[in-house]
């Protein structure tokens, strides 16, 4: 069920709410929680419901592991923890593995080698990227005695919770699960239900005015590219620049909409977005892009291979580049691929991953080769001078560039169009052929997107006096916009979402688009 759909704002969303605030008038919160585990169910089932048995699946194996994890983990048993872990971790990453890649590897092997393998087509289940990462996250964390036991229901609850079900945010345990064991889980609150209701409202308005229209125009870009197998300087860079529009609004839609909806029912989910596209350089947009997913797989790849290799280097008495590249260097090459690959099966994905991989490494080379500069100035009692505003800007274009190109490669769906895109933008392939595509309308929305993006404050930021997020406090002040405005609920700011609300659900009668990440 999607969020942008008159059934879910219709149908799903009034029935939930009342029975919960009806079952949350119980002296416990049992009911509620039970009430919002079958409705986040049957929210997940009625998108293909031959898939629930395989997340009940995930539900069952991932509560009883963890459980056993943190029994050994109390009785002091590091051993078998270790070893319930591993267990665990081979069964979560086999079935996505296999879902999500058996398809994908038994056709390149064929490719290869010729061993004629066949394999039957494999239909991905929805959100099974999302869920088995935030289980893994709960095994490690399990194992770490980060959490601690609850119930099947709350565990149930916490595994399947429909706002951040299908596209995240990735949560953990200490962010969650305590509110849905608080004693105010399933209480009627008005602000939360106002709060909340505005935040989606803002997101549905990016997703269904903004990101649906400009993919109207970015659509046939790509078509173009695939079918024809032509892109010219101008079809290049309207390419790219119209699809990193479109699934910045995309996403960043998706994301309101599920923190909106968690807090309509009393729960703060963490951020999963905050003004990427205005980070001067490209580590920073990773730490505000997927912020819930990168968290992860920093916490639990990049930093735990980065450590064991750090201690590898003393031993080996590395120094310099060498233990740099070993330490740093490889780890984050290796983390990036890891993002790409987990986004699809198919070698764009790999090839996203790669560049993200190239970006990222490059960027951790000449911030070492700043540091080292600045210290042998101090060293000679010199006082490194600070970045100047060219400079500024320089890197913030260049990082721009460079998440567009990786974006033609994420949307085409061959590497080969990829590439044509790529070499169109660079005027490999001269500069407009037709420029019918490129009237007035395109020019004027990208505009409109660009002021919204660099200008407006996101989403928290007007909604920063109600502590939109679960980790606001830690995000307040990054990213500040040039205008500001805070949303208030005076009869000015009623009317204002009133009116994001109602062009955000008359835009559904295009046509229901899905949001992009579902796709993964």
């Amino acid at each position: 069920m999607l969020f942008n759909s008159f059934p879910f704002l219709f149908g799903f969303l009034p029935l939930a709410l009342v029975l919960t605030y009806l079952a949350g008038r119980r002296p416990t919160t049992t009911l509620a929680k039970l009430t919002v585990a079958v409705l986040s169910l049957g929210f997940y089932a009625y998108w293909n419901p031959i898939y629930l048995p395989l997340l009940l699946f995930s539900i069952a194996f991932n509560y009883l592991v963890g459980d056993r994890i943190q029994r050994a983990q109390a009785a002091d048993h590091t051993t078998v923890a270790n070893v319930l872990l591993a267990f665990g971790l081979v069964v979560d990453i086999g079935m996505l593995g296999y879902f999500k890649y058996a398809n994908f590897l038994v056709d390149n092997v064929d490719a290869l080698t010729g061993a004629n393998w066949t394999l039957s087509k494999i239909i991905l289940p929805l959100a099974i990227s999302f869920y088995t990462f935030q289980k893994i996250a709960y095994l490690i964390d399990s194992a770490r005695g980060e959490a601690k036991p609850m119930s099947p229901l709350d565990f149930t609850l916490f595994a399947a919770f429909f706002p951040q079900l299908i596209s995240g945010p990735i949560v953990h345990y200490k962010e969650v699960v305590p509110q849905l064991q608080g004693p105010l889980f399933g209480r009627l609150i008005w602000r939360n239900i106002l709060v909340g209701l505005v935040i989606m409202a803002i997101g549905l308005f990016k997703k269904t005015v903004i990101a649906d229209t400009v993919s109207g125009y970015c659509d046939p870009l790509y078509l173009m590219a695939e079918k024809s197998g032509s892109s010219d300087l101008v079809a290049g860079w309207l390419a790219a620049i119209l699809f990193t529009f479109q699934l910045y609004f995309d996403f960043s839609g998706y994301s309101d909409m599920a923190i909106g909806l968690g807090r309509m029912f009393g729960v703060k989910l963490p951020l999963n977005f905050h003004s990427p596209l205005r980070a001067a350089n490209i580590a920073d947009y990773w730490r505000r892009w997927h912020m819930t997913l990168q968290r992860v797989i920093y916490a639990y790849l990049f930093q735990p291979l980065s450590l064991y290799l750090i201690r590898s280097t003393w031993r080996l008495g590395l120094t310099g580049w060498g233990a740099f590249a070993a330490s740093v260097g490889f780890p984050t090459f290796l983390t990036f691929l890891v993002v790409g690959i987990w986004h699809g099966a198919g070698w764009t994905f790999v090839i996203f991953g790669l560049m993200h991989g190239t970006y990222v490494t490059a960027f951790e080379i000449s911030r070492e080769l700043r540091t080292r500069r600045q210290r042998r100035l101090r060293k000679l009692g010199k006082k490194p001078p600070p970045p100047g505003a060219l400079r500024v800007a320089g890197a913030h274009v260049v990082t721009l560039v460079a998440v567009m190109c990786a974006n033609v490669v994420f949307r085409a769906k061959t590497v080969g169009a990829s590439l044509l895109i790529l070499s169109g933008m660079f005027g490999l392939r001269g500069v407009a052929g037709d420029f019918s595509f490129a009237g007035f309308d395109v020019f004027a929305l990208i505009v409109v997107c660009t002021a919204i993006v660099a200008f407006f404050p996101n989403t928290q930021q007007i909604m920063s006096r109600f502590d939109p997020a679960y980790n606001w406090t830690e995000w307040r002040d990054v990213a500040p916009s040039l205008v500001s405005y805070t949303w208030k609920p005076n009869t000015v700011g009623l009317v204002a979402a009133g009116v994001v609300l109602f062009f955000g659900v008359m835009f559904i009668q295009r046509g229901q688009a899905v949001f992009l990440y579902f796709n993964f």
